[in-house]
């Protein structure tokens, strides 16, 4: 390892350019100004490329600062309002899976599929998915749940089968 550290010099690459454009050639102008252009290009191409840096880090909040005076019935219906704010997220997010099961549907029966099969097949699974979403669900609030205590639950909510 000591041989290569002991070639490896500013003074002896200095030395080796000085000997190469010493040496009599009709050609070592042209060849230095056609290495200069390569390495020149090469690090201006490298220089004018567009890098990217890491994202910023993300802003981290902890708790939000509500007002000290909020009612309950003020918590209550912030929280309604989240609640329908997320349902109608949730639905709209089915609509497009609908959609998008719709579309493979189409392509399937275009293929020879038998998409009718697997489409009902789907269907039974989202449902048990669904009901085992639901049942989980009703366990966790029976068990933060007072005794006797009623949730609230919104006014307007549609009643689910």
């Amino acid at each position: 390892m000591s041989t290569f550290w002991s070639n490896v010099s500013p003074r002896r690459a200095i030395r080796d350019i000085w000997q190469i454009l010493g040496a009599p050639s009709e050609f070592r102008f042209p060849a230095l100004a056609i290495a200069a252009l390569i390495t020149g290009s090469i690090f201006w191409l490298m220089v004018n490329q567009e890098g990217r840096a890491l994202p910023p880090p993300p802003k981290i909040l902890y708790f939000e600062s509500w007002r000290a005076d909020r009612s309950d019935k003020d918590i209550i219906a912030g929280n309604i309002r989240a609640a329908r704010e997320a349902k109608a997220q949730a639905a709209a997010e089915e609509a497009r899976a609908e959609d998008m099961r719709q579309m493979y549907k189409a392509v399937g029966s275009a293929t020879g599929l038998d998409t009718d099969t697997m489409y009902k097949q789907g269907k039974i699974d989202r449902i048990a998915e669904d009901k085992a979403r639901a049942a989980k669900d009703q366990a966790l609030l029976n068990r933060f749940l007072d005794k006797g205590a009623k949730p609230v639950i919104d006014p307007e909510a549609t009643a689910t089968p």
